[in-house]
């Protein structure tokens, strides 16, 4: 998997820095993204294949022609950066099965939960044997101090 400087991820779209970091900081980027140790210090990447899902490649053209319409089917990708699903879909495939079997693991727990709750329910409520507890029957304060 490739990954870019976020400075480099907002040459290659056309878009400003923050924009790309706004990108980072959302959760369900946090699996695309990767701090490298640089020479000044720790430098944020981000996976190409998940930035170019999200924003797609820019590449200025050499002359503008009035009569043509730009977008983004016409647009040539830059050189160097290829879209290859494959390894999200590999991704996604085995998240959804960690996510089945997350299901089926709840369900069961859901149905043992539900068979004590019926067997609660079955036995008899429980009464308490001091009179005090009772609030009905119970003396006031000033009834209890004086007599």
């Amino acid at each position: 998997m490739n990954y870019i400087t976020l400075k480099e991820a907002a040459n290659a779209t056309g878009l400003n820095e923050t924009t790309i970091r706004r990108l980072c900081k959302k959760a369900d980027s946090k699996p695309y993204i990767r701090l490298r140790k640089g020479k000044n210090g720790s430098l944020y990447t981000i996976q190409t294949n998940y930035l170019f899902d999200k924003y797609p490649p820019k590449k200025a053209p050499d002359k503008v022609d009035e009569n043509r319409v730009y977008t983004p089917a016409n647009v040539e990708p830059i050189q160097g950066y290829t879209l290859d699903y494959t390894p999200l879909l590999t991704v996604k495939d085995e998240l959804i099965q960690v996510l089945k079997d997350e299901i089926n693991y709840l369900r069961e727990e859901n149905k043992g939960l539900r068979e004590e709750n019926k067997e609660l329910k079955l036995l008899p409520a429980a009464h308490s044997t001091t009179k005090e507890a009772d609030p009905k029957t119970r003396k006031s304060f000033w009834h209890r101090v004086f007599g």
